[in-house]
């Protein structure tokens, strides 16, 4: 993985992580569910984000070359698998 693209997923995750503890609060102390939906969304949109950085990353730093090698099908196979799971 690329040093900027550690860095940037890094600060998102604790980002995520400093949203999602905020959640976990709010849960307990019993606040309004519209709310804690609102605060579960914006966790779940951190997250894609990160997913998008370290895909943006994969592609440039791997799957770009990969075309170019013998790994080209594997490479295709890994992206196809990985988006058939978020779509689950």
């Amino acid at each position: 993985m690329q040093d900027t693209v550690k860095e940037d997923a890094l600060k998102r995750l604790t980002t995520a992580r400093g949203h999602l503890d905020h959640v976990i609060r709010m849960v307990t102390a019993g606040r309004y569910c519209i709310d804690i939906l609102q605060q579960s969304l914006a966790v779940q949109s951190a997250l894609r984000a990160v997913d998008s950085t370290i895909l943006k990353g994969h592609l440039e730093e791997h799957v770009a070359h990969a075309m170019h090698g013998k790994n080209k099908e594997k490479s295709i196979n890994e992206i196809i698998e990985v988006f058939s799971k978020a779509r689950r």
